[in-house]
């Protein structure tokens, strides 16, 4: 692994800047600033494998990222279970801890905890009673979740982005896959990248949440196996300050909000070189200040699909962002949107088209026909020079070359074999045009495929997940029989692949270059 890593380019000068890779916090305005892409980049260069947690609807952060299953690993020690109530209540405990002790005590799951707790309500009375139903309360946002919920027996981590999906999960409950996340990361991997995003939640000051508990033991001893802790936050201000110490990177990226950015270089560690409250305001999309030891930058942090020289360019001030070609969209091709009235238009125009095509066909076949009647048996002795007073053949006549062509491959025995041996095939192509209704299971798959989600091939339970995510589970047969249908009308193509045990399993392909009309309604 390189000691550095390429970032970007020096603002003005366009020298080549580079990092080191350690623990690092990226900073700045959400939509504004660019930190996904500088995150993806960062992980592209550094040749590590990375984690990424997408914990909030809609975002679309990372949308190359390889997605695996979320992984939850469960204890029931006490102070495990007081970090989720701190966690989920937003504030520090008082004096529940008795309590919890005592609801702890030979527990192996948090269901054996809630256990404990239920029982304890029967006799508890006043305060006590007010307790064990405030811990019961709360351990039913989680522990159902816990049941229903089919999680990875390890975390499979292959180089470059890897990104669990935690949108469908509680608050709490994605504490506790991110915690599970990070304590794996730590007993079992190296050259590693965890990203906690929204830091301010997952890892506040003054109270315990799950994440907190494991983040602050992984970045004390992650960094001999070289696995590092990467913060990703817009506020940076109400981040566990323990941890934020122990950060040798800063990326700052644009904050327009005076008392914001005050609070973001404020937590910079004393020694390390900070830029001018006025200059982090005025940052521009993909330009941040990269902060290390005594070196303090403005760079534009190079995205992936930015060439060196175009990147140079930009950082100079030569050429705008705005210039250069956006970031290139995955997947197959997707028509605009039309409307009824337009797809109606359409699909009469595609008949009309068949139609007159089928015409045409029956057209040529018929001349043809006429022309091979018009010649008479063709089994008549034919010599190997044309027949000049024919009025068939003369010079030029495009019949008589094919006559005289024809008759020297017969004289050929050789020539004949081979054309004997090239059968033709003609295959007559027709373009599928399916009408599916959303709220049906066609429909429904073929809103995945309209959305990528089989741009890199994905199997049948997970497609039924997927289904099953967006509102109702079809069940595996019914998935299976309606993949397959689509296959055959070439929609989707079947491929070999393996799953997380590296065991072959049937996968699902989108044909690139596919088109496809949403319609609104």
């Amino acid at each position: 692994m390189n000691a550095k890593i390429h970032l970007g380019y020096a603002v003005g000068t366009g020298d080549a800047v580079g990092i080191p890779l350690r623990h690092m916090v990226i900073t700045g305005q959400t939509q504004e600033a660019g930190k996904t892409t500088a995150l993806e980049a960062l992980i592209a260069r550094a040749g590590v494998k990375a984690i990424v947690f997408l914990t909030k609807r809609g975002e679309g952060s990372f949308a190359a990222a390889r997605v695996i299953p979320p992984y939850f690993r469960e204890k029931a020690d006490w102070q495990f279970v007081a970090s989720i109530l701190e966690a989920s209540r937003g504030e520090k405990l008082k004096f529940e801890r008795a309590w919890i002790i005592r609801a702890s005590k030979g527990a192996r799951t948090l269901a054996d905890v809630q256990g404990n707790v239920q029982r304890a309500m029967q006799t508890a009375k006043g305060l006590s009673a007010d307790v064990y139903l405030t811990l019961d309360a709360y351990l039913d946002a989680v522990v159902p979740q816990i049941a229903q919920v089919r999680w990875a027996p390890r975390v499979d981590l292959r180089p470059g982005v890897n990104a669990m999906d935690l949108t469908g999960l509680t608050v709490e409950m994605q504490h506790l896959v991110i915690r599970s996340t990070i304590e794996w990361v730590q007993e079992q991997e190296q050259d590693t990248v965890v990203v906690v995003p929204e830091a301010w939640k997952f890892l506040p000051q003054g109270r315990g949440t799950p994440v907190k508990l494991a983040a602050e033991s992984f970045i004390r001893q992650a960094a001999a196996l070289r696995n590092y802790l990467w913060l990703d936050s817009q506020d940076i201000a109400g981040v566990e300050k323990i941890i934020l110490k122990s950060v040798a990177v800063w990326i700052l990226g644009v904050q327009r909000e005076s008392n914001e950015v005050k609070r973001t270089l404020d937590q910079i560690p004393a020694g390390t070189k900070k830029p001018k409250l006025d200059d982090v305001q005025t940052l521009a999309l993909g330009h941040f200040f990269a902060c290390h030891g005594t070196h303090i930058t403005e760079v534009y942090v190079q995205p992936t699909w930015v060439n060196d020289l175009d990147a140079i360019a930009i950082a100079r001030g030569v050429l705008a962002i705005e210039e250069h070609p956006p970031a290139p969209r995955r997947g197959q091709l997707q028509e605009p949107t039309v409307n009824e009235a337009e797809a109606r238009q359409l699909r009469d125009d595609n008949v009309e088209l068949r139609r007159r095509v089928r015409e045409l066909e029956e057209a040529l076949h018929r001349t043809s026909a006429d022309s091979s009647s018009a010649k008479g048996p063709e089994s008549a002795p034919v010599s190997g020079h044309r027949d000049h007073g024919n009025p068939g053949s003369t010079p030029g006549s495009a019949d008589a070359l094919y006559h005289e062509f024809k008759t020297r491959l017969l004289r050929e025995p050789s020539v004949l074999r081979v054309l004997a041996e090239q059968p033709e095939i003609r295959v007559e192509i027709e373009r599928v045009v399916i009408d599916a209704r959303a709220d049906t299971l066609r429909g429904r798959i073929a809103r995945l495929i309209a959305d990528d989600f089989f741009a890199d091939g994905q199997s049948a339970p997970a497609a039924q997940k997927e289904l099953g995510r967006r509102g109702l589970d079809p069940g595996p047969a019914n998935v299976y029989k309606e993949l397959d249908a689509l296959a055959l009308l070439g929609f989707l193509t079947i491929e070999q692949g393996k799953d997380d045990r590296s065991r072959p399993r049937k996968e699902y392909r989108a044909v690139p270059g596919m088109k496809v009309n949403v319609v609104k309604r």
